[in-house]
């Protein structure tokens, strides 16, 4: 992996096809994980809620991970990813990704095709193994975007935080949006909704305390003032704070079904995305202070991965 081009000291590679391959991995980690909580705590009314989730999980990672393989300058190099996973966060998220795929196909199979009672009973330990290769799928982006570049805003405890939050939102989203078009039924709809405007006030906190930690950090206030009053402003206000937060919020919370769950769900899916691309866009290298001055740092990456062109986080 190369160091990310810079405008200045603002990194331009990674944009829409990164945030586009974060996105569908959050929403198809989030969704399985919702899918396999309803199944073990919802009973047997919740079957079909919990098989659209568990069914939006591997074909939503898989097209992300298409993204991600349509931005490498040099795809056939790919399978380099696999290597030194002791020191590089790409190999980890690599496996921990194919095996998030697996178990998510498996537990599909266990849905569709029936099996012999020993090979179902098997079913709740595939789903468990599923929800934590499923956690680490939708937090590790965070982790290693921390790793990969000296930039302050992606290198927080609090992103890997904000993409599990909106991870767990959009998936509910995405199984909405399905269930309506499934003839899931209104109630069950509707409760999902509900859950899904708590989650979305979590996500609007955990969000608020990002961007003031990272306004108050020297190293970082540059990139927050781009997302909050620069050119990353447009898509932060109206795609994450409008159509990501807000608008779901009283759309999920004052109706919740029928053709307001299914703009709410839209809008919810888009506002994802964007927050992605905003977090992507606004970051911007450390800058190195000396006598009152700020000069721009230009490092490696720390990530120890060999030279395979333009790879961005995986």
């Amino acid at each position: 992996m190369g160091s990310a081009k810079m405008e200045g000291q603002v990194q331009v590679e990674w944009r829409w096809l990164i945030a586009a391959y974060l996105f569908l991995a959050g929403v198809g980690g989030g969704a399985y994980l919702a899918g396999v909580i309803a199944d073990f705590a919802g009973g047997a009314e919740w079957t079909t809620v919990s098989k659209i989730g568990v069914f939006l999980g591997m074909p939503c990672v898989l097209i992300g991970c298409l993204f991600l393989l349509a931005d490498l300058g040099t795809p056939i190099n790919s399978w380099r990813v696999w290597m030194k996973p002791k020191t590089s966060w790409i190999a980890r998220g690599t496996i921990i990704i194919v095996l998030f795929m697996i178990f998510a196909a498996i537990q599909t199979a266990f849905w569709i095709w029936p099996f012999p009672g020993s090979i179902e009973n098997a079913r709740g330990v595939i789903a468990i193994l599923g929800a934590v290769f499923g956690f680490l799928t939708v937090i590790y982006t965070g982790l290693l975007l921390g790793y990969s570049q000296p930039i302050a805003l992606w290198r927080t405890a609090l992103l890997p935080v904000l993409f599990f939050v909106s991870a767990m939102s959009t998936g509910i989203m995405a199984i909405i949006l399905a269930g309506l078009f499934l003839g899931v039924a209104e109630n069950y709809l509707a409760l999902l909704a509900k859950i899904d405007a708590a989650i979305l006030v979590l996500e609007l906190f955990v969000l608020v305390v990002f961007i003031y930690n990272a306004y108050r950090t020297i190293e970082s206030r540059f990139s927050a003032k781009r997302i909050l009053s620069g050119p990353v402003a447009p898509a932060f206000w109206l795609g994450v704070i409008a159509c990501g937060l807000v608008i779901p919020f009283l759309l999920d919370l004052l109706a919740g079904h029928g053709s307001a769950a299914a703009v709410a769900s839209i809008l919810g899916l888009f506002g994802g995305l964007c927050l992605r691309f905003s977090i992507l866009a606004a970051g911007t290298l450390d800058p190195l202070t000396a006598g009152g001055f700020e000069f721009a740092r230009i490092d490696r990456p720390k990530d120890p991965m060999p030279a395979i062109g333009k790879l961005p986080p995986s």
